[in-house]
């Protein structure tokens, strides 16, 4: 695994530990406050702890499951192939793992229900949209399915199941807030109660966004950055595989359909993928070393 997925996965662990701790934090406080009696043996700091742990780490664990990598396909609009679909992706499979040594059960295939001209790969699996597998000539599909093979490799796919994982509970977080927010803005009009009740809401928005935009903006540059580079690592391994032209003429096409060209600077510094004609550019040039 290269350096670039290790920092994400210690970056996502970092962000959502410290959204989770303070979610618990205040459902602790609020359990104090509804009139539990308070512990008194100090151990509320390592019971904040363990659920903070838990709420990152177990769901972390689970995405490694391959019926939790499957859910995440299917949730993605991925489905298993079957007669043309399914003999072009195994082929195409199969010719990879030649030439790169592998053993193609180690893999998943998926076509994409989605109508798009992509490819995207997660754990073990590799999920092609339907137009790109069914119109596209068999030499650029290779070469697509050679790039999502190299970010398995490269340990890419394997570090975002992890950070999906972790991310997972800070969804229910943002359940729980939004809930908590309607039921504040049905009990506004009650004298006095919905006056305080509003200011604790207000209280929680503001932790809660200021909290999420100061972890999370450092992390979206740097998560970007760290994508291009691992889309020029997959475009690599493809050309090490010999498959390197028929990437660039795949990449070439669906230029021509989507357009684009060179992106701006800012609208490129948020970009998780480079620009197209530097992606076949560099292509080209590791095809002519070699």
């Amino acid at each position: 695994m290269s350096l670039t997925p290790v920092i994400l996965v210690i970056l996502t662990f970092i962000v959502n530990f410290i959204m989770d701790f303070s979610f618990w934090s205040i459902m602790l406080s609020l359990y104090y406050i509804g009139g539990a009696p308070a512990s008194g043996s100090g151990n509320d700091g390592e019971l904040l702890l363990e659920l903070t742990l838990a709420s990152v780490l177990l769901p972390a664990l689970l995405a490694r499951l391959g019926v939790i990598e499957r859910f995440f396909v299917y949730s993605e609009g991925g489905r298993k192939a079957y007669g043309e679909d399914a003999r072009l992706l195994e082929e195409g499979l199969y010719e990879i793992c030649r030439r790169g040594n592998l053993d193609p059960s180690d893999y998943h295939l998926y076509v994409g229900l989605r109508n798009d001209y992509n490819a995207f790969s997660l754990g073990k699996s590799i999920v092609v949209m339907a137009p790109l597998l069914r119109q596209f000539p068999e030499e650029e599909l290779l070469g697509i399915m050679a790039h999502e093979m190299g970010h398995i490799q490269r340990g890419h796919t394997g570090a975002n199941l992890l950070c999906v994982g972790m991310s997972w509970f800070g969804q229910i977080i943002v359940l729980v807030y939004n809930t908590i927010f309607l039921i504040c803005r049905l009990l506004i009009w009650i004298p006095f109660l919905g006056l305080i009740i509003n200011l604790f809401a207000l209280f929680i928005s503001l932790q809660y966004n200021i909290l999420s935009f100061l972890l999370q903006t450092p992390m979206l540059f740097i998560s970007r950055f760290g994508s291009r580079k691992e889309e020029y690592e997959a475009d690599a391994y493809a050309c090490r595989l010999g498959l390197g032209r028929g990437l660039a003429l795949g990449l070439y096409r669906i230029e021509s359909i989507y357009g684009g060209g060179n992106a701006g600077f800012f609208k490129s510094l948020l970009n998780d993928h480079p620009d197209t004609p530097k992606r076949i550019e560099r292509i080209r040039n590791y095809l002519e070393k070699r």
